[in-house]
């Protein structure tokens, strides 16, 4: 199996991620993660690496370990297993 390599995505946090009408924050730095597989739902699975920029970042508790949709919603899985959207991006 090929090395994972290193990608970037966009990265913005939902205002509140159970009411998403209430928008996302800006960020104006990308993330960089590898892929490391997909999951049955079809869901990309990340890894997260570092900040492109930094300085340009969103404060933000960003996860180790994410899932990014066909839609472009980046999901958490919770303890109980359950995928819950915390941001969106726009490369999907």
């Amino acid at each position: 199996m090929a090395k994972p390599r290193k990608k970037h995505t966009s990265f913005f946090p939902w205002i509140d991620p159970s009411d998403q009408a209430k928008g996302f924050k800006l960020n104006f730095s990308e993330v960089t993660y590898l892929e490391v597989g997909r999951t049955v739902e079809g869901y990309k699975h990340a890894q997260f690496v570092e900040l492109k920029n930094p300085e340009l970042a969103l404060e933000f508790d960003y996860p180790e370990s994410f899932y990014i949709t066909t839609e472009g919603l980046v999901l958490i899985k919770t303890p109980q297993g359950k995928f819950e959207a915390i941001a969106k991006t726009d490369n999907f």
